[in-house]
């Protein structure tokens, strides 16, 4: 099985989606719903630094 088979759709769908943005989009309380499917969908390998983007986005708001 390979790293891509292991990530759900969900999350990929989220991370395409996020990727497309600018940072302020991103951060945007419009698109906080997309970025918590990205967190809850995440490997676990990648949720440290989703964490991270998370406490950017609370500083924000």
């Amino acid at each position: 099985m390979t790293a891509s088979e292991k990530v759900h759709p969900k999350f990929i769908e989220a991370m395409e989606k996020l990727s497309a943005m600018s940072e302020e989009e991103r951060l945007s309380e419009k698109n906080k719903e997309l970025f918590e499917q990205a967190m809850n969908y995440a490997p676990l390998d990648i949720q440290p630094k989703l964490v991270a983007i998370r406490k950017k986005y609370d500083d924000l708001h």
